[in-house]
């Protein structure tokens, strides 16, 4: 897959975005998000530099800890631990939130990745000026996908497959698999069934050959076609 980066010059810093981290690149070193459960914010809490390499999406779980690193201020909400733990507990979503209402508002979970750069522009420079509102600078709000009907495209191992692009499988489903334009991530909301997600990825890792990332109660991996057929999936 071609790179896809772009920098966002803020003063004399510079916030770059790369398809080719999952995580932070800060000083030739990269931080990730993996089962552990701690997160790239904990994990970067004394890192300061002036270029940090994010991951290209609107993620908090990185873009957070990208303007903390580059000492750039944004709303103290978005370091409440309650809002950062999300990030391994989404049951969180299941409640309206002012973090459900940013992604409302700039999400690039259903965008292609070439044409994410103008929504995450728009984010990071959302997330400066909030640093200036007060605790209500946006609304409590449920995710407005929740309320979206999902699409079941089959099954794998007794387990539902779906697509990634409709509704929030993610959160109603207990455990399940997600095609999305850029992954393919099998995933739990709830910690009971977390060996059910580790058994089914070590499968399709060892019928494919294609190593998985692992997070907290969710396994990624690239999307390819060799997973897609192991899958039963029409590309």
């Amino acid at each position: 897959m071609k790179e896809i980066s772009f920098d966002i010059k803020i003063g004399q810093k510079t916030l770059s975005f790369s398809s080719k981290t999952g995580g932070l690149i800060v000083n030739g070193k990269e931080y990730l998000a993996l089962a552990d459960g701690v997160l790239v914010y904990d994990k970067t809490k004394s890192v300061r530099a002036n270029q940090v390499i994010c991951q290209l999406s609107t993620n908090t779980s990185t873009l957070i800890p990208a303007l903390r690193i580059l000492g750039l201020a944004y709303n103290p909400y978005f370091d409440k631990r309650k809002v950062l733990e999300s990030q391994n507990d989404i049951t969180f979503y299941w409640q309206p939130s002012r973090l459900a209402a940013f992604y409302n508002r700039f999400s690039t979970d259903r965008v292609e990745p070439e044409k994410r750069e103008p929504i995450i522009e728009k984010a990071v420079n959302f997330l400066i000026e909030s640093a200036r509102k007060g605790e209500n600078f946006l609304p409590s709000e449920l995710l407005k996908r929740i309320k979206e009907p999902c699409k079941l495209l089959g099954f794998y191992q007794g387990f539902p497959i779906f697509d990634g692009m409709k509704g929030m499988p993610k959160l109603l489903c207990r455990l399940g698999i997600h095609i999305s334009p850029d992954n393919i991530m099998i995933s739990t909301p709830l910690d009971k069934y977390t060996k059910d997600v580790e058994e089914l990825a070590l499968l399709i890792e060892k019928r494919t050959k294609i190593k998985r990332i692992r997070k907290k109660n969710r396994i990624r991996f690239e999307k390819r076609e060799e997973i897609l057929k192991e899958l039963g999936i029409d590309s």
